[in-house]
Protein backbone atom coordinates (compact mmCIF):
# COMPACT_ATOMS: atom_id res chain seq x y z
CA UNK A 1 0.00 0.00 0.00
CA UNK A 2 1.76 3.08 -1.13
CA UNK A 3 1.23 6.38 1.01
CA UNK A 4 -0.23 8.13 -1.89
CA UNK A 5 -3.44 6.20 -1.13
CA UNK A 6 -3.83 6.86 2.35
CA UNK A 7 -4.33 10.86 1.71
CA UNK A 8 -7.17 12.33 0.64
CA UNK A 9 -7.95 12.97 -2.99
CA UNK A 10 -7.44 16.49 -4.30
CA UNK A 11 -11.15 16.81 -5.29
CA UNK A 12 -12.28 15.77 -1.28
CA UNK A 13 -9.63 18.80 -0.50
CA UNK A 14 -11.26 21.55 -2.39
CA UNK A 15 -14.76 20.19 -1.46
CA UNK A 16 -13.88 20.40 2.56
CA UNK A 17 -12.17 23.70 1.68
CA UNK A 18 -15.07 25.04 -0.72
CA UNK A 19 -17.47 23.76 2.37
CA UNK A 20 -15.49 25.73 5.14
CA UNK A 21 -15.52 28.71 3.04
CA UNK A 22 -19.06 28.81 1.99
CA UNK A 23 -19.49 28.32 6.00
CA UNK A 24 -17.41 31.28 6.57
CA UNK A 25 -19.49 33.20 4.28
CA UNK A 26 -22.61 32.69 6.08
CA UNK A 27 -21.07 33.23 9.35
CA UNK A 28 -19.59 36.70 8.07
CA UNK A 29 -22.54 37.77 7.00
CA UNK A 30 -24.76 36.68 9.75
CA UNK A 31 -21.87 38.98 11.55
CA UNK A 32 -22.76 42.25 9.32
CA UNK A 33 -26.17 41.24 9.85
CA UNK A 34 -25.92 41.96 13.70
CA UNK A 35 -25.47 45.63 13.06
CA UNK A 36 -28.81 46.15 11.47
CA UNK A 37 -31.23 43.68 13.74
CA UNK A 38 -29.01 44.95 17.06
CA UNK A 39 -30.36 48.83 16.22
CA UNK A 40 -33.81 47.45 15.64
CA UNK A 41 -33.73 45.44 19.18
CA UNK A 42 -32.86 48.32 20.68
CA UNK A 43 -35.49 51.02 18.64
CA UNK A 44 -38.03 48.63 19.76
CA UNK A 45 -37.09 47.74 23.58
CA UNK A 46 -35.69 51.28 24.54
CA UNK A 47 -35.42 49.57 28.28
CA UNK A 48 -32.02 47.13 26.47
CA UNK A 49 -30.94 49.80 24.09
CA UNK A 50 -28.04 50.12 26.77
CA UNK A 51 -27.27 46.78 26.45
CA UNK A 52 -26.47 47.13 22.60
CA UNK A 53 -23.27 47.54 22.45
CA UNK A 54 -21.78 45.12 24.99
CA UNK A 55 -24.06 42.67 23.48
CA UNK A 56 -23.08 43.02 19.97
CA UNK A 57 -19.07 43.50 20.76
CA UNK A 58 -18.86 39.94 22.47
CA UNK A 59 -21.20 38.23 19.28
CA UNK A 60 -18.93 40.18 17.04
CA UNK A 61 -15.88 38.59 18.92
CA UNK A 62 -17.60 35.17 18.93
CA UNK A 63 -18.27 35.74 15.03
CA UNK A 64 -14.30 36.64 14.66
CA UNK A 65 -13.32 33.25 17.01
CA UNK A 66 -15.59 31.04 14.73
CA UNK A 67 -13.99 32.44 12.05
CA UNK A 68 -10.80 31.69 13.27
CA UNK A 69 -11.65 28.07 13.67
CA UNK A 70 -12.97 28.02 9.71
CA UNK A 71 -9.77 29.21 8.73
CA UNK A 72 -7.59 26.65 10.89
CA UNK A 73 -9.74 24.22 10.08
CA UNK A 74 -8.73 24.60 6.16
CA UNK A 75 -5.14 24.95 6.91
CA UNK A 76 -5.00 21.74 8.87
CA UNK A 77 -6.53 20.17 5.85
CA UNK A 78 -4.00 21.54 3.78
CA UNK A 79 -1.47 19.72 6.08
CA UNK A 80 -2.96 16.94 5.43
CA UNK A 81 -2.80 16.48 1.79
CA UNK A 82 0.10 17.76 2.05
CA UNK A 83 1.27 14.94 4.68
CA UNK A 84 2.78 17.76 7.20
CA UNK A 85 0.00 17.06 9.56
CA UNK A 86 2.44 15.78 11.79
CA UNK A 87 5.03 19.30 11.60
CA UNK A 88 5.56 20.80 14.26
CA UNK A 89 3.64 23.86 12.52
CA UNK A 90 0.39 21.27 12.36
CA UNK A 91 0.62 20.82 16.39
CA UNK A 92 0.89 24.95 16.83
CA UNK A 93 -2.13 25.25 14.90
CA UNK A 94 -3.94 22.69 16.94
CA UNK A 95 -2.94 24.42 19.72
CA UNK A 96 -4.69 27.78 18.04
CA UNK A 97 -7.81 25.69 17.32
CA UNK A 98 -7.85 24.97 21.03
CA UNK A 99 -7.23 28.73 22.69
CA UNK A 100 -10.15 30.05 19.75
CA UNK A 101 -12.67 27.14 21.04
CA UNK A 102 -11.55 28.19 24.48
CA UNK A 103 -12.42 31.88 23.71
CA UNK A 104 -15.38 31.62 22.10
CA UNK A 105 -16.53 29.62 25.25
CA UNK A 106 -16.00 32.51 27.53
CA UNK A 107 -17.21 35.21 25.81
CA UNK A 108 -20.68 32.78 25.68
CA UNK A 109 -20.71 32.73 28.78
CA UNK A 110 -19.90 36.34 29.40
CA UNK A 111 -23.26 36.79 27.34
CA UNK A 112 -25.16 35.31 30.42
CA UNK A 113 -25.63 38.50 33.09
CA UNK A 114 -26.75 40.54 30.07
CA UNK A 115 -29.64 38.18 29.17
CA UNK A 116 -32.60 40.00 29.86
CA UNK A 117 -35.43 37.68 28.11
CA UNK A 118 -36.87 34.72 28.45
CA UNK A 119 -35.20 31.70 30.43
CA UNK A 120 -35.15 29.87 27.45
CA UNK A 121 -32.52 32.05 25.64
CA UNK A 122 -30.61 31.71 28.94
CA UNK A 123 -30.67 28.25 28.40
CA UNK A 124 -29.26 28.31 24.92
CA UNK A 125 -26.45 30.12 25.93
CA UNK A 126 -25.72 27.40 28.57
CA UNK A 127 -26.04 24.86 26.15
CA UNK A 128 -23.86 26.67 23.74
CA UNK A 129 -20.97 26.85 26.63
CA UNK A 130 -21.49 23.04 27.45
CA UNK A 131 -21.03 22.44 23.99
CA UNK A 132 -17.53 25.09 23.77
CA UNK A 133 -16.62 23.07 27.05
CA UNK A 134 -16.82 19.42 25.16
CA UNK A 135 -15.02 20.78 22.48
CA UNK A 136 -12.24 22.42 24.11
CA UNK A 137 -11.87 19.13 26.30
CA UNK A 138 -12.20 17.23 22.94
CA UNK A 139 -9.92 18.95 20.93
CA UNK A 140 -6.99 18.98 23.80
CA UNK A 141 -7.01 15.62 24.02
CA UNK A 142 -6.95 15.16 20.07
CA UNK A 143 -3.86 17.53 20.15
CA UNK A 144 -2.32 15.38 22.66
CA UNK A 145 -2.29 12.93 20.10
CA UNK A 146 -1.08 14.41 17.54
CA UNK A 147 1.76 15.68 19.59
CA UNK A 148 2.32 11.88 20.64
CA UNK A 149 1.99 11.15 16.69
CA UNK A 150 4.77 13.66 15.97
CA UNK A 151 7.02 12.01 18.87
CA UNK A 152 6.37 8.64 16.85
CA UNK A 153 7.01 9.34 13.88
CA UNK A 154 9.97 11.50 14.50
CA UNK A 155 11.41 8.30 16.37
CA UNK A 156 9.97 6.29 13.47
CA UNK A 157 12.07 8.30 11.27
CA UNK A 158 15.21 7.92 13.05
CA UNK A 159 14.99 4.27 12.89
CA UNK A 160 14.36 3.98 9.41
Amino acid sequence: MTLDKLRPSPALTVGSWTALGLLAVVILVGGILLFPVSASVARDNPEFADLRTPLLGLALAIVVCAETVLAVTALLVGYILQDRIFDRAAARAVDLLVLTVLVATVLTAALLPFIPGPPPLALLILGGVLVGIALTLVLSVLRSLLRRAVLMRVELDEVV
